[in-house]
């Protein structure tokens, strides 16, 4: 839980800049992606980004003051995404890139993608709706987010991220990975509320690293973040690939977890 909400947090704050008053906005969407692959294949419950121009006025994330009665916001700063004929969730805006949470829907396939601001509606862009695309968040091109479950450190190779203390895993250990796209719940938690009590995923999750299968479970700890507990195998020192698979999908390729025994 420490780093998924952290993550979250994270990548959708930005100091709020202020465009000139009375710039009208003609929004334009040229991609719509995972949220943390940046591949096609968006998911319901799950974060997705948008990449265009003229998205928003100013560049925010959201805020506690954001939040009413535990519901996460439907617009920030008059920046709203309507999907499927349905209200997102927006954590971040700017004029290039609005983060949302897929609102829950059941259709899959192309649908329809637009952003709205307060004087005008983008044209309608499509995205691929999936029921799954699991992906991991990362520290880099190559290591996934990654904590120590014992107490939550980075774990990744050393002076993997500069001024913050990173250590490989360990065969034997839990390590937590985060990401996006995973799916239902069981029992299910509708998107667009806080929550307290994380939930298991309701496909089982497996996982390979360095090819060896290893003992995984999967949680939603957040809207739209979901944490892997993965058991590090015995394995020689290095870099391992590592790919978690629900429901027959995998998540990205070319990411690898540091082992050291």
């Amino acid at each position: 839980m420490r780093w998924g909400l952290l993550l979250v947090v994270s990548a959708v704050q930005a100091q709020t800049q202020q465009t000139p008053q009375g710039h009208a906005l003609y929004p334009t969407v040229t991609a719509v992606v995972n949220g943390a692959s940046f591949q096609p294949g968006i998911v319901s419950g799950s974060w997705a980004t948008i990449v265009g121009t003229d998205l928003a006025n100013t560049t925010r994330g959201w805020t506690s003051s954001d939040f009413v009665h535990g519901a996460l916001p439907p617009s920030l700063s008059d920046t709203g995404v309507v999907i499927d004929g349905r209200q997102a969730f927006v954590s971040f805006v700017s004029p290039t890139q609005v983060n949302v949470l897929v609102p829950d829907d059941v259709s899959l396939g192309n649908v329809t993608v637009l952003v709205t601001t307060q004087f005008i509606s983008s044209g309608v862009a499509f995205a691929n709706k999936v029921a799954y695309a699991p992906a991991l968040f990362t520290f880099t091109a190559k290591y996934p987010v990654a904590a120590h479950n014992a107490d939550g450190s980075y774990c990744g190779p050393a002076n993997l991220l500069p001024g913050v203390t990173t250590t490989p895993a360990h065969p034997g250990e839990v390590v937590q990975l985060f990401g996006t796209g995973f799916g239902p719940t069981n029992p299910v938690i509708p998107t667009g509320v806080l929550f307290s009590t994380p939930e298991p995923v309701a496909q089982t999750v497996t996982a390979t690293l360095g090819g060896v299968p290893a003992n995984a479970a999967g949680y939603l700890i957040f809207p739209g973040v979901y944490q892997v507990n993965l058991t590090i195998p015995a394995l020689p020192d290095g870099d391992a690939a590592v790919s978690i698979v629900i429901a027959g999908v995998s998540t990205q390729r070319g990411l690898a977890l540091s082992v050291a025994n």
